[in-house]
């Protein structure tokens, strides 16, 4: 099920353009996806600022994210781990970013826990404690899709989703969140209702070539659109393009179309790449070898309570 949003009186609907965004979509099951499985984008909108794909390999789970910010810090903003869970979070920007930052845990990340420590989308949502913050948050593995949305004071809703498809940008939906939309974007708007009309009016089964399709969207012009080219320079644009396959019983699929550098609008770099590839089987040790891993192990200890 897609929410459609209602449009109350004490919300005001405004006509500049958002001062970040994201689109994200998905698709998940044999009427949705060719050959069934899972299909997930992020398309990451803001500003022209740094970007960086990584290779995070220091937690319980390998993953591969998009990194962020300027020159000396960049944040995770969305990634795939070698269990083939997808996470991709986008800003609650119908909330002034003043005021958004002045809320509680409103800079909280949850991709990291999320990426380097769970295996699908159920392990995901059981981290409760995590839906802190202002964001939107969309979820995927080969067997389902969900989003969460999280407002201000421990407020969350969860969409669950299977052999259906799942839509969000920048505003609450879920009728019992909408009182949190302050001021609701006409690019968030607009691009919620173009993708919700690709998905719905496009020919089903997809393949991870008709949602790269939909990522490039231009129907609405350099702001509205679901590829923004802004309309001046320092406008908020989209930046990268994070597209996902997930089947059954196979490794993933990954699309990425990034600008690294803030002024290589136009000069994308664009690449696939298989999960086999990204995270290779880990070779396994051998008996002797875990043996001398031991006995060192207990040597070092040995040295340190004995000198």
């Amino acid at each position: 099920m897609i929410w459609k949003t209602s449009i109350c009186l004490i919300i005001c609907i405004a006509n500049t353009v958002s001062a970040s965004a994201c689109t994200l979509f998905a698709a998940t099951g044999a009427p949705w996806v060719k050959g069934g499985g899972t299909l997930i984008v992020k398309n990451r909108d803001w500003q022209p600022q740094w970007q960086e794909m990584r290779l995070i390999e220091d937690s319980p789970y390998r993953y591969y994210g998009i990194f962020a910010g300027d020159m000396k810090k960049r944040s995770l903003r969305g990634g795939i781990n070698e269990k083939g869970l997808v996470v991709f979070s986008a800003s609650a920007s119908s909330i002034p970013k003043k005021e958004r930052n002045q809320m509680l845990h409103a800079k909280q990340s949850l991709l990291k826990v999320m990426l380097g420590e769970c295996s699908n989308v159920d392990e995901a949502l059981s981290h409760r404690e995590l839906f802190l913050g202002p964001k939107f948050i969309l979820l995927a593995d080969a067997d389902k899709i969900a989003s969460i949305e999280i407002a201000d004071n421990g407020n969350y809703k969860i969409n669950i989703q299977q052999n259906n498809i799942l839509a969000h940008t920048n505003h609450y939906l879920d009728p019992d969140l909408q009182k949190s939309n302050i001021t609701i974007g006409k690019s968030s708007l607009t691009r919620y209702s173009r993708i919700n009309e690709l998905l719905q009016t496009g020919k089903p089964p997809y393949t991870l070539s008709d949602f790269i399709a939909f990522s490039q969207d231009r129907h609405d012009g350099p702001d509205n659109s679901i590829w923004r080219t802004g309309s001046t320079p320092r406008a908020i644009q989209t930046l990268a393009t994070f597209a996902v396959y997930i089947p059954k019983d196979k490794k993933p699929e990954l699309y990425v179309k990034i600008r690294t550098a803030p002024d290589e609008q136009g000069r994308e770099t664009s690449y696939t790449i298989t999960g086999n590839e990204l995270f290779p089987q880990k070779q396994m040790d051998s008996p002797d070898a875990i043996l001398i891993k031991i006995l060192q192990f207990i040597n070092q200890w040995i040295f340190r309570i004995f000198g």
